[in-house]
């Protein structure tokens, strides 16, 4: 018998959830455009579960997926209200998840003060399209995920269940996430995200702050944020309220 060609496994992967209130193209693609350059590293070329909560043609289905597109989103399946869709959907190489059970929560960016990050971003109250991350709630119980290699760009590690102990450096264009805590004992220059199944004790540590994104339970800080504050020094981030704090460690 032949060697099998190929292996399926399950995964984890963290996607942004774009819920769809309402279409009107150009008002869509205006506030896309706004929301994207609020932080364009977090969310450029990022996989994206468009969520409909009002019916479409297959014209604006097949424009709001190329709108999406020509924002270097990359729509990857739909759910909500597809009836009538199907075929749209299969012929744009996409997947209909409305049957799957997954909770969504609210992504949230925090503002900039003068010692440390602590507020949030508020969105606007009537926007047609909201941002979220798919999030599910698990205990962290398994033993720490240790990586004693450095973790190189392009490179991502993930830590299901636990926490992630990284001995080396994180290269920038790398990417960390844990559904626990995140150590990093050397200089993490990519993004790392903590709690990314909603835990929000989940806190990040590291010997040199440098990174393009640091998360907990999806509140993110870009690094604009953070260079003025922690960098390239011992810092922590972690989660006060709905605040995401990121400090010097002394």
């Amino acid at each position: 018998m032949s060697q099998p060609c190929f292996r399926m496994k399950g995964t984890t992967l963290t996607s942004i959830v774009l819920e769809v209130v309402s279409f009107e193209p150009d008002e869509f693609e205006s506030q896309l455009a706004e929301k994207i350059a609020s932080a364009p590293l977090f969310f450029t070329r990022s996989s994206l579960i468009l969520h409909l909560n009002a019916p479409l043609s297959a014209t604006e289905f097949e424009l709001l997926v190329a709108l999406c597109r020509r924002h270097d989103l990359q729509p990857m399946a739909i759910k909500g209200v597809t009836e009538g869709l199907k075929s749209t959907i299969n012929d744009l190489g996409m997947a209909d998840i409305s049957q799957s059970k997954i909770s969504e929560k609210p992504l949230a960016e925090n503002k900039p003060v003068e010692a440390s990050v602590s507020q949030s971003q508020q969105a606007p109250a009537e926007a047609p399209a909201q941002v979220e991350t798919v999030t599910h709630t698990v205990e962290v119980v398994k033993p720490a995920k240790i990586v004693a290699r450095p973790v190189r760009s392009g490179q991502q590690v993930y830590a299901e269940g636990s926490d992630l102990v990284i001995l080396g450096a994180v290269s920038e264009g790398a990417e960390i996430l844990a559904d626990g805590n995140i150590h990093v004992y050397g200089t993490l220059r990519g993004r790392a995200l903590a709690g990314v199944k909603g835990n929000e004790q989940a806190r990040i540590f590291c010997q040199n702050m440098e990174a393009e994104l640091v998360s907990i339970a999806g509140r993110f800080v870009m690094q604009e944020n953070i260079q003025n504050k922690c960098w390239k020094k011992p810092a922590q981030a972690y989660l006060d309220a709905d605040a995401l704090l990121i400090e010097a460690l002394s």
